[in-house]
């Protein structure tokens, strides 16, 4: 896999690939070969093969594709396809981590327990790949998660894209974080929850990464640089549409640790998200 997949465009391909613009170039390339399979059919298939490889490998097969869709996509049609993804579980997460002691009563919210953030803390720290290759540090980190999930991690594929780590499963994605750090973060937690909530490892895998992607909101210091983190409302902008997202970022190396779609209606109202709430998704 990794012979055919390090002549991806990462610009457009891994994490960064747009489905309403892939979906576009796969009907294009199906309207062509067939077209052409009916003229000679062993040449419409090839050609359709072809024009699937350079669509996985490139990102897209028409030039000007993202522009294309942004004009042509009205807005709401872009926004059906990036609900297309797995559903939320219908875990509760402050129930199980608070019946965790995880969290716990804060002056306004709820907070890290203080045991948990220094066991959490201390393991991020041990998560770091300091003086290793960038080939080796996925190495390990595939051990590790194989280690952690339960999964063959000679089967597991971590790839970086950009600021993005994607975790493939026999070339299907199972996983994506925002960045490294965020990987770091999740890694670290699940090894610490391990020992804190019961039955860990008999949670859906599914449920396991919401509750570890919530636990994400509550991070004080950056995993990869220690620096405080900052919570903020950003407008993304995608291949082909811009939305607005709750973001929390590094203050300082700038490494996104947790990105969620949030309406900017309710700012419009005037009824901000309070500290630490998880935003709408």
């Amino acid at each position: 896999m990794r012979s055919i997949t390090r002549y991806q465009n990462p610009e457009y391909t891994g994490a960064n690939r747009c489905l309403p613009c892939t979906i576009t170039n796969v009907a294009v390339a199906a309207v062509g070969a067939l077209a052409l399979g009916l003229v000679t059919p062993p040449l419409g298939a090839l050609a359709f093969l072809g024009a699937l490889l350079t669509i996985y490998l490139r990102g897209y097969l028409v030039p000007g594709t993202p522009t294309v869709t942004r004009r042509y996509f009205p807005d709401w049609l872009l926004a059906v396809f990036d609900k297309m993804e797995p559903a939320a579980t219908d875990v509760d997460v402050e129930e199980t981590l608070v019946a965790a002691g995880v969290l716990e009563d804060g002056d306004d919210d709820l907070v890290l327990a203080p045991a948990f953030a220094a066991a959490w803390t201390e393991r991020m720290a041990d998560a770091e790949r300091v003086g290793l290759s960038e080939a080796e540090s996925e190495r390990l980190d595939a051990m590790e998660l194989g280690a952690l999930t339960d999964l063959d991690a000679h089967s597991l594929d971590i790839q970086r894209y950009g600021d993005a780590v994607v975790a493939n499963l026999d070339g299907e994605r199972i996983g994506r974080w925002e960045s490294r750090a965020a990987f770091v973060a999740d890694v670290a937690a699940a090894r610490e929850l391990d020992d804190w909530v019961p039955r860990w490892r008999a949670i859906p895998l599914a449920a396991r990464s919401e509750l570890l992607g919530a636990l994400r909101l509550f991070l004080e210091r950056c995993p990869a640089c220690d620096a405080p983190v900052e919570l903020g409302q950003e407008v993304v902008r995608s291949c082909c549409r811009n939305y607005d997202v709750i973001a929390v970022s590094c203050s300082d190396c700038g490494a996104r640790l947790l990105e969620a779609d949030f309406d900017v209606r309710v700012l419009e109202a005037g009824d901000t998200p309070a500290d630490g709430a998880a935003p709408a998704a």
